[in-house]
């Protein structure tokens, strides 16, 4: 859960900095928020590479899978 509400935080963020550069609202906080953005961006990426929910292991000769389908159901490319 810690990987999905940073996800939902730094795009809100982005969007939000987006619209204000865009529309030229609030020009005198964009350059604090763009500076701001590179270290929103670094512990997004963070809390992804750090998340700690259990995923399944891959098997011994699995490169690749898939949580909402079994292997089976993949056929051949």
């Amino acid at each position: 859960m810690k990987a999905k509400s940073a996800i939902i935080i730094v795009t809100t963020y982005l969007i939000i900095f987006s619209l204000l550069c865009a529309t030229g609202s609030f020009i005198i906080i964009v350059p604090y928020l763009f500076v701001l953005s590179p270290f929103l961006i670094f512990w997004m990426v963070l809390s992804i590479l750090t998340d700690s929910f259990g995923y399944p292991e891959l098997g011994k000769h699995d490169e690749w899978g898939y949580l909402d389908k079994a292997k089976d159901e993949l056929g051949v490319f």
